[in-house]
């Protein structure tokens, strides 16, 4: 598979060299809630670009790409690691 359909086992791979060595072990699920927040992060900042107001405290797409597809941009961007994260624990 290319970088235009990156598979679940490509998602680990770009997160695990991210990751946080005190993390619990990645797991699938994981990966796929890191591509789907990015994803909403990026559909943030475009929603706000189109407002005027706010978008300095979202962050811009990481990659250059044709896709418009929010998600298969969040998707390249934690494939490339240019994505990390940080397993809350609320106890």
């Amino acid at each position: 598979m290319g970088m235009e359909n990156p598979t679940v086992d490509e998602l680990m791979a770009g997160l695990r060299e991210t990751k946080d060595p005190n993390d619990q072990a990645l797991t699938r699920y994981t990966a796929v809630m890191v591509a789907a927040k990015r994803a909403r992060q990026i559909n943030s900042y475009y929603r706000s670009l189109g407002d005027g107001v706010g978008y300095e405290d979202l962050a811009p797409p990481l990659v250059t790409t044709v896709s418009r597809n929010h998600l298969s941009t969040a998707m390249e961007e934690v494939t490339r690691s240019e994505v990390g994260y940080t397993l809350r624990v609320d106890h």
